[in-house]
């Protein structure tokens, strides 16, 4: 990347200085630090709250099943590995809840603001502090902070990755290569659109090196000579470094087949129709092995890309508008202000003074990109693809978000009471948006239709009380606890679960998120689609599960009122396992609970 190298060169030099003959952390990296500190508070407050999401409970209820049976293989419905094998060794050491299982999605979502001291020696101390705040209570990274995804993983390791790139650069110094490296390996561990990030990438270096070249053939020398000045220095810079360049490459591939190499395959054996390669040995079977490494490291990588272009390969398949409408009132309701201050940031930083700042430049040009390229990739528009457009942009939002500040403080001390006051009023109103934004969309409204943010997988009822009842009679009861019962329900194998990828159509993705809770109670299930079944059960289960009646399908289905006169003795719920009926995709859920059954404090 182009750098301003006699602004920047002093700037790092000075604040070297200042460090070194203090000792003390700066004011700014001591508020910096505060940020994070609250920024971890809000992600940590009540968040096992919100019932899972569908997505949450089925790559949750996978990770559980790796805790117990140690059998792992990348497939790409499940996105990256890092999710999984992470969260399958915290359940194992702290248990498995709505809370442990968002717990490393929280801790380095509320460490994201840390990021902003990566770039402090390329922005002025108000433009970091304004940096993580936005990182840190923007209402879209807030919400998905708090919920059990790979997106906001995948966007902080690599504004992480850009961060420690930018310090190596500038203090020539290769630990921050390894730590760049580190954390862009780990990105792509966690989602397959880690492939976007170094595409962009390549193409805001080739507008900064365009930039650096148009203001250079303005000199004598002429673009030819500007031009080879430029590879010439490139090429001597990769030269000094090629030995720490190949051991971040060994670096690279060394953290992604440890995490996408197959794990267990003992117990892949046990189930060959699920597992494409189930004859490829593990990683630990490996590691024990040397001979064997070569076929685990090109299963880890050449298997998992094939896997990868087999099932996202193609992009978005439908209307390039239809994607950007998906996207956009997302945007509008969580980040439009940032958005704001992007474009303000990018203008005011290009345009005055002597010199672009690089790094304001290089996260411009990644998040327009973003902005107008992901509505051509996804597959499917959902909420949390926002994630990836606005990261990059908190850094221009950043400058434009300081420059306000700034100007109503230089006006407050020059005695323009009158800008003083509009830059207040301006600050006050974000303020009060975004706020208010937050409080809503993470807190007070995280599971309602209103919400923007909100995916339509995401329960809109407040069940965590009747999963309470259901935990107590399971934990009392010997024998089946729950019968689903339904086609939409029924599986003919119930094993077919405990290793995924769960087959379509085996009924058990229709029972998210009631199966991810299920498992963590540790009951017993079954399920059957004969009404005869239930009304012939002389000692029914204590708990009965079936889709309820809705207005807005008119085909006939199994459901709760062929099984309702066999019912006596039970109290009946009716829940959304959606946000709500669409169709005949039929949300409501009846949910039996046998009145008798003791309950665990009875």
């Amino acid at each position: 990347m182009a750098s301003q190298t006699e602004t920047s060169d002093t700037a790092v030099s000075t604040a070297d200085a200042r460090e070194t003959l203090t000792g003390y952390a700066s004011r700014t990296q001591l508020v910096v630090v505060a940020i994070a500190a609250v920024a971890l508070l809000a992600r940590f407050v009540e968040l096992g709250t919100r019932v899972a999401h569908q997505d949450e409970a089925r790559v949750a209820y996978w990770a559980y099943r790796f805790m117990e049976n140690g059998a792992y293989e990348y497939r790409p419905i499940v996105h990256g590995p890092f999710l999984t094998i992470v969260d399958g060794h915290l359940f194992s050491l702290f248990g498995a809840s709505d809370f442990t299982m968002r717990f490393i999605v929280a801790l380095l979502g509320g460490l994201l603001p840390l990021t902003a001291l990566l770039f402090r020696q390329r922005l002025r101390d108000s433009e970091t502090v304004a940096l993580a705040l936005l990182l840190a209570f923007n209402p879209i990274l807030l919400y998905y902070s708090r919920f059990y995804r790979n997106d906001l993983l995948l966007a902080g390791f690599m504004l992480a990755a850009f961060g420690f790139f930018v310090r190596a650069y500038d203090h020539r110094r290769p630990v921050f290569l390894y730590a760049g490296t580190a954390a862009f390996a780990l990105a792509f561990t966690t989602k397959e659109n880690a492939l976007v990030y170094p595409v962009c990438w390549l193409g805001a270096v080739a507008l900064l090196w365009d930039h650096r070249l148009f203001t250079e053939r303005a000199g004598e020398r002429g673009l030819l000579s500007a031009v080879g000045d430029r590879l010439r220095a490139t090429a001597r810079g990769l030269l000094d470094w090629w030995s720490h360049l190949t051991l971040a490459v060994f670096e690279f591939f060394a953290i992604v087949v440890f995490f996408y190499a197959p794990r267990n395959t003992d117990r892949i054996a046990e189930h060959p129709s699920k597992f494409v390669d189930s004859d490829v040995p593990g990683l630990y079977e490996a590691l024990g092995n040397p001979t064997l490494l070569p076929a685990v490291i090109e299963h880890a990588t050449l298997g998992s890309w094939n896997d990868f272009l087999g099932k996202w390969g193609e992009g978005n398949s439908e209307s390039y508008l239809g994607a950007l409408k998906a996207l956009w009132p997302v945007l509008e309701a969580g980040a439009i202000a940032l958005l704001a201050f992007a474009i303000l940031g990018f203008v005011v930083d290009r345009y005055v003074g002597e010199r672009p700042n690089d790094v304001v430049s290089f996260a411009a040009y990644w998040g327009f990109a973003s902005l107008l390229g992901y509505p051509v990739i996804v597959d499917n528009p959902f909420p949390w693809e926002v994630i990836h457009i606005i990261v990059p942009l908190v850094i221009p939002a950043a400058v434009g978000l300081a420059l306000v500040a700034r100007l109503g403080v230089d006006s407050l001390t020059d005695g323009d009471a009158v800008s003083a006051t509009a830059a207040a009023l301006v600050l006050l109103l974000v303020t009060a948006q975004v706020g208010a934004t937050a409080v809503g969309t993470s807190y007070l409204d995280a599971q309602s239709d209103d919400n923007e943010l909100v995916q339509y997988a995401q329960s809109s009822s407040e069940m965590k009380p009747l999963l309470g009842e259901i935990r107590e009679v399971t934990e009392t009861n010997e024998g089946i606890d729950v019968t689903y019962y339904g086609d939409k329900f029924h599986s003919a194998d119930e094993s077919s679960h405990d290793v995924p990828p769960t087959p379509r159509g085996s009924g058990w993705f229709a029972r998210l998120p009631f199966a991810w809770y299920l498992e963590t109670f540790g009951a017993e299930h079954d399920s059957t689609n004969r009404e005869e079944i239930i009304a012939d059960m002389d000692d029914k289960p204590p708990v009965v599960i079936t889709l309820g009646a809705a207005a807005t399908c008119s085909e006939s289905y199994d459901s709760a009122s062929d099984i309702d006169q066999h019912m006596d003795g039970y109290e009946r719920h009716e829940v959304q396992r959606y946000l709500h009926d669409s169709g005949c995709t039929i949300s409501t859920v009846v949910v039996y609970v046998d009145e008798d059954t003791p309950r665990e404090d009875s």
